[in-house]
């Protein structure tokens, strides 16, 4: 009898949803896009109605491409933003937009927060560094600056749990796993911190109860399945948030394993087995996707995006030649980079367009080229921007090594940057360490798949059905022939940042401000 679970993840620019076998091949597929609206510098929201809306599009794409007969669907699991608040009513409906993870509105009331719990204190009791984007803050501002608003929100939620309960939910939990970046949550507990909840001006009666990853929590609806195709009675279980999800996704469920994601931004997540084993704090630490364990993460946010920045600003050739060739602009630029040789001919490049996250987490920073010379060519350039990119990695695996106790003993690479075979070759080159790619690259998506089939008893727990459904694809060595060079780039690079980071950055910010 055929067997089919489906995974979906609402993220931050759209949904995508795929239906895959036991053995974790995708059989559907379905993508659709939605807005995010900033109706002020800094500010970011979404109408929760727009992201339902791309849920049931990508859904009914996925379950029409695979085609399968209404009882072969065993599962649904959900993967969702962490830290974008849903502002609900008694009944669970929206009383206004949500307030995007990526939002930083509530600088003042971070600061507040800060006053009565100092930011190291605050990172060993939540996981997380002290900032305006945690939910927390946001909750803050909404007491201090929307009180009438405020005082009508019976719940604040995620979407994890919001979206569950539109597909037909009659149990109400979120879980740890989907809190990370709420910077809410007592970590030692993987419970709401009491603590906290307090200093936001709010208590559980108006939060959902923290269950576990995979717990079971009703099934789908009729009206739900008129929405979305899926049909009625597949039951719905709780993923986790989108990181965790590509963590289980990427087969990351025992200690030492960790996956780096290569998308946009990119996500690096680790698994823990105590909180015993962190020995600094240059990452954040959350609750796992694997039921009562950690996972410790950090991450570079402009990474894709400056392959995606070249391309639209710089990258018409290639473009043009891309059609020509039937691939894609980001596989011909890696072809020219393979043009040049290793190290660019001297030429760097800083990849921080929008910051540099892991370890600095520095605001301030930007990137560009440096030592730029009449001798470089659009090869080089292009090489030292693959080169600045597995840069900025490595200064997130390397503090992976030197904050858990025994580092990363096996690095696992997923998502759309590592299609190509020459940058990835570039990222064990540079990291000097073997790295692994999953077969499919869809982690997070996969990731919700493997917790809703566990939740609805297809797999006895999550190790099975990572066994049966995560798979790699190919392994990559660094070139040995290349690590002192690359041993010395990378110390150049970060040198050439932390000079520019005593002050310059922050006064190109306020020259950008005032003149931009």
């Amino acid at each position: 009898m055929e067997r089919a679970f489906i995974g979906i993840d609402a993220g931050t620019t759209g949904c995508t949803v795929m239906v895959f076998d036991p053995k974790g091949k995708c059989l559907g597929h379905g993508y659709k896009e939605y807005p995010t609206i900033s109706p002020r510098s800094g500010w970011n929201e979404q109408n929760l109605d727009a992201v339902w809306d791309g849920i049931c599009e990508a859904s009914k794409a996925a379950i029409a491409q695979a085609n399968l007969p209404a009882e072969a669907y065993k599962s649904v699991g959900v993967s969702s933003q962490r830290g974008t608040v849903c502002l609900l009513d008694k009944d669970k409906k929206p009383l206004a937009d949500s307030i995007v993870w990526n939002d930083a509105r509530a600088v003042e009331q971070a600061d507040r927060i800060g006053e009565s719990l100092p930011p190291e204190e605050h990172h060993d009791h939540t996981g997380m560094q002290l900032s305006p984007l945690w939910t927390a803050s946001k909750i803050a501002w909404l007491r201090d600056k929307k009180p009438d608003l405020f005082e009508k929100i019976a719940w604040f939620a995620n979407g994890q749990e919001y979206f569950l309960h539109r597909l037909g939910a009659e149990k109400w939990e979120t879980d740890p796993a989907s809190l990370t970046l709420n910077g809410m949550m007592d970590i030692a507990k993987l419970d709401w911190s009491d603590r906290i909840l307090e200093l936001c001006g709010i208590d559980r009666s108006r939060l959902p109860p923290v269950g576990i990853p995979t717990g079971f929590v009703g099934t789908v609806s009729k009206q739900a399945s008129v929405e979305t195709g899926i049909p009625v009675g597949v039951k719905l279980c709780r993923g986790a948030g989108d990181q965790q999800c590509a963590a289980i996704g990427a087969g990351v469920i025992r200690q030492g394993l960790a996956e780096f994601t290569v998308g946009t931004a990119a996500v690096m997540v680790a698994h823990l087995d105590s909180l015993d084993l962190i020995k600094g704090r240059n990452l954040w630490w959350g609750g796992h996707g694997v039921p009562n364990h950690w996972n410790i993460e950090g991450a570079a946010f402009s990474l894709g995006a400056c392959l995606k920045w070249w391309r639209d600003n710089l990258g018409n050739d290639d473009i043009q030649k891309a059609h020509k060739e039937g691939k894609s602009p980001f596989a011909v630029m890696v072809d020219e980079a393979g043009e040049a040789k290793p190290g660019a001919s001297g030429l760097l490049f800083h990849s921080f367009l929008s910051s540099q996250v892991t370890p600095y987490y520095d605001a301030f920073a930007r990137g560009g080229y440096l030592g730029l010379g009449l001798h470089h060519n659009r090869q080089d350039l292009i090489r030292a921007m693959l080169e600045g990119c597995a840069n900025e990695m490595k200064m997130v695996v390397d503090a992976f090594d030197s904050d858990i106790e025994g580092g990363v003993t096996e690095l696992r690479l997923t998502g759309g940057g590592t299609k190509s075979p020459g940058f990835v070759q570039i990222m064990s080159d540079v990291f000097g360490r073997p790295v692994h790619v999953t077969s499919e690259r869809e982690c997070t998506v996969l990731g919700a798949a493997i917790l809703g089939a566990v939740g609805a008893g297809e797999f006895t727990d999550v190790s099975e059905g990572v066994g049966e459904m995560v798979h790699l694809e190919s392994s990559f060595e660094p070139n040995r022939d290349l690590a002192v060079l690359y041993t010395e780039q990378h110390g150049i690079y970060r040198d050439f940042y932390e000079a520019m980071a005593k002050g310059s950055y922050e006064k190109l910010n306020a020259f950008a401000n005032k003149y931009c």
